[in-house]
């Protein structure tokens, strides 16, 4: 039985208090209320049981039932049991459950076996039946237009996709088995394609202002872009939207399989890279279906929607203007910006010219006419470039865009939910807790806007009301939109004091204020509300952390939360006594991310779900002590020379961490880690290294279950002698951890390759996968996927999982028209 809350019985015995007679009540009341005092020990039984017959009903529908109620429900309508995922994959068998009835009425198709890889792999998948690619005679009573019939001669959108599941091209017959050899076409192999990455989605507004003029208030989580150029001249109407200079982001199209009802997945509902010929064909069609007075022939359904914005929106707003203005899916020229225009400065024309001839009667008519552009884009890489402006029109200043972005899992700065139990939401003083805030927005006028709660322009306004607070408070600095911002006055970068015993948050989100309602008690210690979703904020400088008020006192903590360093971070002498770096990119490539300008003494660092760049945390020979705990997180060299974590003086404790590089610790507990370079740990009688990657010539206290130390043991089992050097070679060979990317910009960083061995991709703890994306559980979420195909997959007919995840190598390949 579940124990109840004091305000759940508080709840029941008023309940069944009210109950009583009236005059019972006044009686009760006069003798200092012993009826009610019983009432309330009767009541605790009553809640008790109100909570387990909540918890009857809730177990009796799919939708709420708890996780250990789902396997009762799967038994009852013969759903077959799946191994179970890690809580923090955030993916259940619960809709695999709820739509078992609906999958056995469409048994043997491939509009199920999509449906149920959607619901049990959580991944976007598109089903192929093979025999539907095999070469063959045409014949008339089985047309079919959409094949090619002649592979020289392919279409430049069908041979971005050659080897997807939108592979159009014919293909001679493959005998292999599709599941144990990869033999594709065949008469009796159907494929299930899945792309793995997630696509975070920067959301547009939904609504359609006047004239699509948008305030910028109306904008705050669209991201802002960045000036792009070669670091030495800026041309105007040039802007990236990558947060380092002069690099790429790719764009993801959003998934969208629920904005339509087609029986089928599209290309352009999946998850996956933008590509820019499709795009450019559909905004051509759209600019001539405009100009010639006609409905647009597009797919269906089409890449650009309206209605969402996606799967991407442009906002403009020009030189002397306070409005952004969206930009029309016609308006948009795509075009290929891997490198900077010749001549430098080329921009595209505010109009292009079009000729066609009208469907006239008796004879058709030559037709010419200009269709406007605002801009020119990239969404492979992420530019744009304005379109020269008119004779007396300004230019282009400020450019928004809403866009979608892939990655493994949901970490670093971005637009994922990054509330937790652990992080304040509900921001109330309590005893000896005093809140501090300033809510950072330039769209609304500063000022007070209540106790406590101050409205500023910039963070350097926020930083400076921090300054001058004494210690022991908590602050809270709350980033409100997705904008940028660099040192102030010409400073070297952006300093951040941290007061003793105090805590200062410094976190991209959103700012409720609260409610006081009518009739509804207040709270008059509660100050508001913080969420922490939908937006990121980017520092264009060095972060530099520094002790503030009360120097002869312990430092205080500093948080950092959903924010994006293009410039690394430094800690100063006695900045502070704890560092906390949550669901943030910090990066100095070719330099160093994070480190410090003075020994540590006593500091404890922890990372969270970041993304970070180089890591050195030693200074000199000076002595240090502290820890560093990494969790969730990838650590890359980033293009700089060296160690990708040096922490020599540090105790480390790494769970499900990615280290692209080498790495040195004083002591080290490690689970599901991967180091991809040798690792040192000075101290190895203390500490152990759990089910990780280990990268040879690694010094390290005892380890349990690594590889390669537990495919060296099996081979030498298998053997039943000891393993000659090449044998030991080859085996270590045979699982290391292969990864499509390890540069920080793209998407596919530190995901592991297709061919990497079961070892890694089912090696962490609970059967999960090593490195950062174990709690995503890939290898779980396909193995129970493929244990239904016997069921679900008509007789004679044999289905293999193809995952269609490509490297940046691969799609820079295939999207270069």
């Amino acid at each position: 039985m579940t124990v109840p809350s004091a305000t759940r019985i508080e709840e029941v015995t008023e309940r069944l208090y009210g109950l009583l007679p009236a005059h019972i009540r006044t009686v009760d009341a006069e003798a200092g209320w012993p009826m009610k005092a019983f009432v309330k020990v009767l009541a605790a039984g009553s809640a008790e049981i109100d909570i387990e017959i909540d918890r009857f009903y809730d177990a009796i529908f799919v939708e709420t039932a708890p996780e250990g109620a789902l396997g009762e429900l799967a038994a009852l309508v013969g759903s077959e049991p799946l191994r179970p995922l890690p809580a923090a994959a955030g993916h259940d068998a619960r809709a695999f459950v709820a739509n078992t009835v609906r999958y056995r009425r469409g048994k043997g198709t491939a509009r199920v076996l999509e449906a149920l890889a959607a619901d049990v792999g959580g991944v976007g998948t598109v089903v192929v039946e093979y025999f539907m690619r095999l070469s063959r005679a045409q014949h008339l009573i089985d047309v079919r237009p959409d094949r090619p019939d002649v592979a020289a001669l392919t279409d430049g959108g069908i041979a971005s996709r050659v080897g997807t599941g939108f592979d159009t091209l014919p293909r001679l017959l493959d005998v292999r088995s599709i599941a144990r050899l990869g033999g594709r076409h065949h008469m009796a192999r159907v494929g299930v394609h899945v792309l793995r990455p997630l696509a975070l989605d920067f959301a547009a507004p939904t609504d359609r202002p006047e004239g699509d003029k948008f305030e910028p208030r109306r904008l705050s989580r669209v991201p802002l872009a960045r000036p792009w150029g070669d670091g030495t001249v800026q041309h105007k109407g040039y802007f990236q939207l990558a947060a380092q200079p002069g690099r790429t982001l790719r764009l993801f199209n959003p998934d969208r399989r629920s904005e339509t009802d087609a029986a089928r997945v599209s290309a352009s509902e999946l998850p996956s890279r933008l590509e820019r010929l499709a795009l450019h064909r559909e905004t051509e069609e759209l600019r001539r279906a405009e100009l010639e007075d006609r409905a647009a022939d597009l797919e269906d359904p089409p890449w650009f929607n309206p209605d969402t914005g996606r799967p991407f929106t442009i906002f403009l707003r020009r030189v002397g203007e306070p409005n952004f203005e969206r930009v029309q899916p016609s308006q948009i020229q795509i075009a290929n910006l891997n490198a900077l225009p010749v001549p430098a400065g080329a921009r595209p024309a505010a109009e292009k010219t079009y000729h066609w001839r009208s469907a006239g009667v008796p004879a058709s008519e030559p037709k010419i006419k200009e269709h406007p552009i605002r801009c020119g884009f990239d969404p492979f890489t992420g530019r744009l470039i304005a379109a020269e402006p008119k004779v007396g029109e300004a230019d282009v200043e400020e450019v928004r865009v809403a866009y979608a972005y892939g990655l493994g899992l949901p970490i670093g700065a971005g637009p994922q939910d990054r509330n937790t139990d652990e992080v304040p939401f509900d921001i109330t003083d309590k005893a000896g807790i005093e809140h501090r805030i300033w809510v950072v927005d330039p769209t609304e006028a500063a000022g007070s806007i209540g106790v406590n709660v101050e409205r500023t322009a910039t963070l350097d306004a926020a930083l400076a009301g921090w300054a001058a607070t004494s210690a022991g408070k908590r602050g809270l600095i709350i980033l409100t939109r997705c904008d940028r911002e660099g040192a102030a006055g010409g400073a070297p970068n952006i300093a951040v004091e941290v007061h003793s015993a105090s805590e200062l948050h410094i976190v991209s989100g959103q700012w409720r204020p609260k409610l006081i309602k009518p009739g509804l008690p207040d709270n008059p210690q509660r100050r508001g509300y913080l969420v922490r979703r939908d937006l990121k904020f980017t520092l264009d400088a060095p972060l530099r952390i520094t002790h503030g008020a009360g120097s002869g006192e312990r430092p205080g903590v500093l948080v950092l939360d959903g924010l994006e360093l293009t410039d690394g971070l430094s800690i100063g002498v006695r900045a502070m006594s704890r560092l906390v770096v949550r669901h943030c990119t910090i990066r100095a490539p070719g330099g160093t991310a994070l480190r410090t300008t003075a020994a540590l003494a006593g500091s404890e660092i922890a990372i969270d779900h970041s993304i970070v760049g180089r890591i050195n945390l030693d200074f000199g020979t000076d002595p240090a002590n502290g820890s560093l705990a990494i969790t969730d997180s990838i650590v890359s060299v980033d293009e700089a020379a060296g160690l990708a974590v040096t922490a020599s003086a540090l105790d480390a404790r790494l769970e499900r961490v990615t280290i692209l590089g080498g790495s040195r610790f004083k002591s080290l507990e490690a689970t599901n880690v991967i180091f991809s370079e040798a690792v040192t740990a000075i101290r190895r009688q203390s500490g152990c290294v759990r089910f990780s990657a280990i990268a040879n010539g690694s010094s390290l206290p005892r380890r349990f279950r690594c590889q390669p130390d537990l495919a060296l043991a099996q081979a030498a089992e298998r053997k039943g002698s000891p393993l000659t050097d090449s044998e030991i070679a080859r085996v270590s060979l045979g699982v290391i951890p292969l990864f499509l990317d390890t540069a920080l910009d793209e998407p596919t960083v530190a995901m592991l390759h297709p061919m990497t061995a079961d070892a890694i991709r089912l090696g962490g703890e609970n059967d999960t996968g090593m490195g950062v994306f174990s709690d995503a559980a890939e290898g779980l979420r396909m193995a129970n996927l493929s244990s239904l195909f016997d069921d679900y997959v008509p007789l004679g007919l044999e289905a293999g999982l193809i995952d269609d995840t490509q490297s940046t190598a691969v799609a820079t390949r295939r999207k270069r028209p």
